[in-house]
């Protein structure tokens, strides 16, 4: 599994050491899952109902790719006109796992699509109890 996903990386110089790390015991495959979302794919992939779906998702959605990844760009490039409310950032020098090569990137880009928080405490004001008379 480290040689396969070494491909992951756009960075050949560390791609087996971070493959490595995504090996670890603690992050066993599903197998079972994997064949789960392999088979709903074969059935559902570029199908007109898959992409009316997307359309009518009606949720902000942000997609961070990188640019370096092997995989086919056009999964990501159709997901991305059917959404209709997307924003992409595709990250340079990065492959399919562009938090592990990029973090600080990754964050950024995460960060810029959240909402802003409003200016002030961020715990309720008053009382957090009911209102009345307490118990004896």
């Amino acid at each position: 599994m480290v040689l396969q996903w070494s491909a992951d990386f756009a960075d050949r110089e560390r791609a087996l050491e971070r493959a490595r790390r995504m090996a670890d015991p603690w992050f066993e495959i599903n197998y079972a899952c994997n064949s789960a979302l392999n088979t709903e794919t074969e059935r559902a992939w570029g199908t007109p109902e898959l992409r009316a779906a997307c359309q009518d998702l009606d949720v902000p959605v942000l997609i961070v790719d990188g640019a370096e990844d092997i995989r086919p760009r056009s999964a990501v490039d159709s997901l991305a006109e059917a959404l209709p409310r997307v924003r992409r950032t595709v990250l340079p020098g990065t492959g399919h796992v562009p938090w592990a090569e990029a973090p600080d990137a990754f964050r950024e880009a995460v960060a810029g699509a959240l909402p802003t928080r409003p200016q002030g405490p961020t715990r309720p004001q008053g009382p957090t109890r009911p209102q009345g008379p307490r118990p004896p």
